[in-house]
């Protein structure tokens, strides 16, 4: 990687969270892992009995194998690269969150993953013509994977 000087007039971010970065200036390696359980309640109070649900082996995403990185497609381009300079005039950005980068540099490596399992606990279905209410059963630890995935 050849070293570059980052130059950035000006950024303005609402919020960075959860395992996200802001870095201007080159980078070898960046790793970052996020995981979280949401939950969504039509009652406001939290009910004791949730404790039960936040046990992150119960859900299945929580505990599969990620899948290989497949190759990028091969684009055919031209470009010119300064190779002394990175100029960013302006970067105006609600919100970087759970493992996610704003980056301005070279990197060499790069690995983010997040992994989110969103519950919604609702009395009646707050939009019948968009979702529909499934009821919820965790996942149990013993499930198989489908045929051609086990190792």
């Amino acid at each position: 990687m050849i070293p570059r000087t980052s130059e950035v007039n000006h950024i303005h971010i609402r919020s960075v969270l959860f395992s996200s970065i802001v870095n201007v200036g080159d980078t070898d390696e960046h790793t970052a892992f996020s995981r979280a359980i949401a939950i969504q309640k039509y009652e406001p109070e939290f009910n004791p009995t949730l404790n039960n649900l936040l046990d992150f082996p119960r859900y299945q995403i929580f505990t599969m194998v990620r899948p290989p990185a497949i190759p990028p497609k091969e684009v055919v381009m031209e470009s010119y690269h300064d190779p002394a300079f990175i100029k960013v005039n302006s970067i105006d950005i609600f919100g970087i969150s759970t493992a996610a980068m704003l980056h301005i540099g070279g990197i060499q490596n790069i690995d983010l993953e997040s992994r989110v399992k969103h519950v919604r606990d609702y009395r009646t279905n707050p939009d019948p013509k968009n979702l529909s209410i499934v009821p919820f059963e965790p996942v149990s630890r013993n499930h198989r994977e489908p045929k051609g995935r086990e190792e």
